[in-house]
């Protein structure tokens, strides 16, 4: 059994006897149920308080020394209001109590009694019907002046006016809570993936592979990344750029993935990160900016130990992986032992099927996040995918997202004064050094802090291998629209117990080539051949039949659909190569019009979901207490999957 711990300078000291009204009733409700005895009750006990019989504990009045109690009046004893409610509805039950004695007298007439003194005294008490019998007093304790019994109502108010009796209370069943992690996060969001189990010591001694962030730029400054930020680098062609992060959006990013601050913890608090500026204060940058920042990546990951890079943009112009200069970029990465993440989009209309045509979150090898609507709660059984997130088909035909993290109501780091904080002054909290806010921007930095700790637990594994442990085990969602949030919502925790990852690009690494200088490339040509040649790639093969609810549903992923007749060289042949999708319409002259990108934030679907809603309401201590149950957390210093050992610490 784990016992509960007290939290430093939070509250939880008061769960002793409940959390306030709200928990009161609750205990009240329980009590008077009735049944067998007082083991009901699930109120949290802090084991390292001791049970105090002094003033105020609960709605008891202390008048010099004693208790106005409903239903018993005036008594020398502390009885908790929840007890005393109980024994009103049924003083003949049985109730679960430890009493404790007098050890210092408050009034004239008041006996100081030794442990074993009490025990004589109770078993002595003449009450007629109702005295208390030796089967009835379970134990006797040393480390406080009191015992364990088995009391009526009836026995209980006696012993309440006694002169040796101090205290009756509850032997309240110790509950599974909290357990004081080195790192926190209220939101619900952390709690939804299982993000809670990187945060704790041995984890957190891993060594961890630095995460790139290619965006607005990052505040190193800030105590959200205790100095971990080892570098940035500034490749934004446009202007004004301030130092740092000019427009916020980085920042946000960086914290959600890797940030630190008590309260804010971000998947991988222990992560490196470097940031790579290409936008200006205004959120835009262009595509030359951006495959700029892959070269850099390419040129200094060993340096820096660069393993993950995290794109939360996308162009503005349709895209194929054939020809668009970015998906090269980043397939370049990919191939080369960067595992590249990046954001869907915000530009669903109401859930509807998009489509993502726009790169880098086009390409098939590269993980595509979409952002899940948690719906104010940590189960995923009932999410779905936010309205805005984009989903479908690309233009060469590949499904995307291949998964989803929650991306609605996510509250981040962001410099005060930045531009997103000018934009939105609504989404700014209470702190003015964090923001609310929506978008797969924040779904995509929960995946790539992930697929980190995958490198540190796995530091030999290929991109691949962490796609596809990441797919395996994403969790299912049910009440959302098949492929609307990918094979379903990422679990952080049933990611890292993945041992032997399948590979879900095995289809596309066939046509992968090793140049001269021995970087990998995918020989798009020989692709393309391959496509135009295979009938069994014509639009029909990638229609709903086979990228259906039973294809994306958690028993299609399970280990027989991984296996070879799922994932031949001809299920992943080609895409759709039909007329329509290489119409004038997708590649006139308009869609390269343009260089410059949109503003993360204007023009995006997700900037209306801005607004500080009930939605991001914290996670109760229920809701904690239930999700560190379920990962096995008991001991801030042991993780539960490097270790299958971890045991609650001694009490002191």
């Amino acid at each position: 059994m784990r016992f509960t711990r007290a939290k430093q300078n939070s509250g939880r000291l008061n769960a002793l006897w409940g959390r306030g009204s709200r928990s009161e009733s609750r205990l009240n409700a329980l009590w008077g149920r009735g049944g067998r005895h007082a083991g009901a009750v699930l109120a949290t006990l802090v084991v390292t308080c001791t049970v105090a019989a002094t003033a105020n504990a609960g709605t008891g009045v202390h008048r010099t020394w004693g208790f106005d109690v409903p239903g018993m009046g005036k008594v020398n004893a502390y009885v908790p209001d929840s007890l005393a409610s109980a024994i009103q509805q049924n003083p003949k039950q049985r109730f679960d109590v430890i009493v404790e004695g007098v050890t210092t007298p408050q009034v004239k007439g008041q006996t100081k009694v030794s442990p074993f003194g009490l025990k004589n005294n109770l078993l002595g008490a003449k009450q007629g019907k109702n005295a208390i019998g030796g089967s009835q007093i379970r134990r006797t304790f040393r480390a406080i002046n009191g015992l364990h019994a088995m009391l009526n109502g009836y026995q209980i108010g006696f012993l309440a006016k006694t002169q040796y009796v101090a205290a009756i209370v509850p032997n309240e069943p110790v509950k599974v809570s909290s357990v004081d992690l080195p790192y926190s996060n209220t939101q619900k969001w952390p709690w939804a993936i299982g993000a809670a189990v990187d945060w704790n010591s041995q984890a957190s001694e891993l060594t961890q592979p630095t995460i790139a962030i290619v965006d607005s730029g990052i505040d190193a400054s800030r105590s959200d990344f205790g100095g971990r930020v080892l570098g940035q680098v500034n490749l934004a062609s446009l202007t004004p750029n301030s130092p740092g992060d000019g427009y916020g959006h980085g920042t946000f990013v960086a914290g959600v993935a890797a940030g630190e601050a008590g309260g804010f913890a971000g998947v991988a608090p222990k992560a490196n990160l470097f940031s790579l500026d290409v936008m200006d204060d205004e959120g835009e940058s262009t595509v030359a900016d951006i495959v700029a920042a892959c070269d850099w990546i390419l040129q200094n990951k060993a340096q820096y130990n660069i393993r993950v890079a995290n794109f939360s943009l996308h162009a503005t112009n349709p895209a194929s992986l054939f020809f668009d200069p970015l998906d090269q970029a980043v397939e370049k990465l990919w191939l080369n032992g960067v595992v590249v993440v990046t954001a869907a989009g915000n530009y669903a209309d109401g859930g509807a099927e998009s489509g993502v045509p726009y790169a880098p979150g086009n390409d098939p090898f590269v993980i595509t996040v979409g952002a899940a609507d948690i719906n104010n709660t940590v189960p995923t059984a009932d999410d779905t995918a936010a309205p805005w997130s984009a989903w479908g088909y690309t233009p060469d035909g590949f499904m995307k997202p291949e998964l989803s993290a929650p991306g609605r109501y996510v509250i981040g780091p962001v410099p005060a004064g930045a531009g997103l904080a000018a934009e939105r002054p609504d989404a700014v909290t209470s702190d003015p050094n964090y923001m609310q806010l929506s978008g797969t921007s924040f779904s995509s930095p929960m995946v790539a802090g992930a697929a980190a700790m995958l490198l540190a637990q796995h530091p030999d594994w290929t991109p691949d291998q962490v796609k596809g442990a990441l797919m395996v085990s994403a969790s299912a969602t049910p009440a959302a629209t098949p492929g609307s949030l990918g094979v379903g919502e990422l679990d952080v925790a049933l990611a890292r117990q993945v041992d032997n990852p399948p590979n879900p690009n095995a289809g596309l690494d066939q046509y992968l080539t090793t140049g001269s200088d021995g970087t990998v490339t995918f020989d798009s040509s020989a692709w393309q051949s391959a496509a135009s040649t295979n009938s069994a790639w014509n639009d029909a093969a990638w229609g709903s039949a086979a990228w259906g609810s039973a294809a994306w549903g958690s028993a299609a992923w399970g280990s027989a659909a991984w296996g070879s007749n799922a994932w031949t060289d001809a299920a992943w042949g080609s895409a759709a190569w039909g007329s329509a999708a290489w119409g004038s319409a997708a590649w006139g002259s308009a869609a390269w019009g343009s260089a410059a990108w949109g503003s993360n934030a204007q023009g995006d679907a997700a900037a209306n979901d801005l607004s500080m809603t009930p939605n991001a309401t914290n996670a109760t201590d229920d809701e904690i207490d239930q999700v560190e149950s379920n990962l096995g957390i008991v001991d801030p210093a042991c993780d539960p999957i490097l270790s299958t050992t971890c045991t609650a610490p001694t009490q002191p």
